[in-house]
């Protein structure tokens, strides 16, 4: 196995631990719909890496470009991932031309040898436009509210901006192939991949978490609120306690823990000792 083959098997193992992760969770905790496209999306990302591992084993040239495509096929579900957690409307139609018009370049770079150099360009020209789309989607707010996937929307804006710099230097390698940087556009991608996925998944898990936290917050809120509220009869007074039973209001405040004491108020003590010395409280 050579150095690229480790590199892609070492980002094929945190892919694998990542999307675990994020299934674990989802299958215990979340069960959310948008969640699961975020798992999809990690799981698709890790098979593009499975793929790229045994690529030097595919026997025909069609079936390499498989790896690329399937990276574009993660960029598209996090798209829809995104447009999904900010209960945006998705087109399955322009994800599959999108796609296909990739695959269809890929296609023609490799029945013009003289324009290899440009494959770089287009995968990354791609990627770069999904990234910040996923990005400006995610920072938009839902509901007048501040989003929780702040966090994920800026590692996609940073990962466009990596993507950018990787079409300006391989723009550069194609147009002047005597400098020397293909070493270099080929590092970045391979760094890209483990710290993109990391950084993206990570983030994305601990803003389900968050919100998690404050569903749970909100519910505690209104169990309080409703354990505040007390059943009180408009006509004798009466209060009906957690067993559906009416009894006392002393009663009930003593079996709650309130010392109840008693005494009568000027109103009463005109009305029911008119002529006598009202009772002293006690």
């Amino acid at each position: 196995m050579n150095d690229l083959s480790i590199v892609y098997a070492v980002n094929l193992i945190i892919g694998a631990i990542l999307a675990g992760v994020m299934s674990r969770y989802w299958r215990l905790e979340a069960q959310s719909g948008s969640l699961r496209y975020w798992i999809v999306a990690a799981w698709t990302l890790t098979a593009a890496d499975l793929m790229f591992v045994l690529r030097a084993s595919y026997p025909d040239a069609v079936v390499r470009m498989l790896p690329t495509l399937m990276v574009t096929a993660g960029q598209l579900v996090l798209l829809f991932a995104a447009k999904r957690t900010t209960e945006r409307p998705t087109s399955t139609r322009a994800a599959l031309g999108i796609l296909v018009l990739h695959g269809l370049f890929l296609l023609g770079v490799m029945g013009m040898p003289e324009l290899a150099d440009w494959r770089s360009v287009g995968n990354s020209i791609v990627w770069t436009a999904l990234a910040f789309r996923a990005a400006w989607i995610l920072s938009r707010p839902i509901r007048g509210q501040r989003s929780v996937m702040q966090i994920p929307a800026f590692v996609l804006v940073c990962h466009g901006v990596f993507q950018a710099l990787r079409v300006a230097l391989a723009m550069r390698a194609a147009t002047s192939p005597g400098d020397g940087i293909g070493p270099l556009i080929q590092m970045m991608g391979d760094l890209e991949v483990s710290l993109f996925m990391v950084a993206l998944f990570v983030s994305v898990l601990a803003a389900f978490l968050e919100q998690s936290n404050r569903e749970l917050r909100v519910a505690i809120d209104d169990v309080h609120q409703l354990s505040s509220m007390l059943p009180l009869c408009s006509w004798c007074n009466n209060v009906r306690n957690d067993d559906g039973y009416w009894q006392r209001i002393e009663t009930y405040l003593t079996t709650h823990r309130v010392n109840v004491t008693h005494g009568i108020c000027e109103d009463c003590a005109a009305t029911h000792f008119v002529g006598q010395p009202a009772p002293k409280e006690p």
